[in-house]
């Protein structure tokens, strides 16, 4: 799971992929919920153990104005 906050209702959305640099592309994985909430709240699944995911999260308000996270990464359970 990812979550993170806003200060305004706002989409969520997270790229992922265990290429690093994370460089976000039309083939690049997601998880979106186009829901406006404050609270983000995405949920990733079918990943492979034992490796490095990078991920940058992306929120958009009402309004279209969008925010994108700086890469964060984790590491899958073996």
């Amino acid at each position: 799971n990812i979550n993170w906050n806003t200060n305004e209702p706002a989409t969520s959305k997270v790229w992922f992929g265990t290429s690093s640099p994370l460089i976000v592309t039309a083939t690049t994985s997601f998880v979106e919920n186009s829901l406006l909430v404050s609270n983000h709240l995405i949920n990733i699944s079918g990943l492979t153990a034992s490796k490095t995911y990078q991920y940058i999260v992306s929120s958009s308000d009402g309004v279209g104005n969008m925010s994108n996270s700086y890469p964060f990464s984790f590491i899958t359970l073996p």
